[in-house]
C-alpha cells in the first residue's frame, strides 16, 4: 500500500468516526434512542449503531434523514474541513461534503431555518 493511500485512509476514519460521534452526540440531546432513530430514518438500531461506532458510514441519503430526524441540517452531522484540510482528502469525499452543504443551503433557504 502506498503511503498517500494509507494517509487517506486514516483521514477518512477520522472523518468517518467524527460523523458517528456528532450523530451520537446530537441524538442523546434530542432524547431518541438508537432504536427510534433507526425506525424514524429508515434503518435498523444495529446501522444507527454501526454508524455511531463508524464500522459503516452512511450514504447521503440517509445521513440527510438522520439529520431531519433530528431536526438538524445535515451539514450539522459533518465535522468543520478548513480548505487547507480537504487538500488531503480523496476527491470523492470533497464532492460528498460539497453536496451535502450545497442541500443544506438549499434547505436553509427554502425553510428559512438556520
Amino acid at each position: 500500500m502506498r503511503l498517500a493511500s494509507l494517509v487517506g485512509s486514516v483521514e477518512e476514519k477520522a472523518f468517518n468516526s467524527a460523523v458517528g460521534r456528532l450523530i451520537r452526540e446530537t441524538r442523546t440531546r434530542s432524547g431518541l434512542t438508537q432504536e427510534l432513530l433507526g425506525r424514524r430514518a429508515g434503518l435498523s438500531r444495529g446501522s444507527i449503531t454501526n454508524i455511531e461506532a463508524s464500522t459503516q458510514t452512511p450514504p447521503l441519503y440517509r445521513l440527510a434523514r438522520i439529520a431531519a430526524v433530528l431536526n438538524v441540517r445535515p451539514a450539522e452531522l459533518l465535522p468543520s474541513l478548513l480548505p487547507e484540510e480537504v487538500v488531503g482528502i480523496p476527491a470523492r469525499h470533497v464532492a460528498d461534503v460539497a453536496s451535502v452543504w450545497s442541500e443544506a443551503g438549499k434547505l436553509k433557504d427554502a425553510h428559512g431555518q438556520g
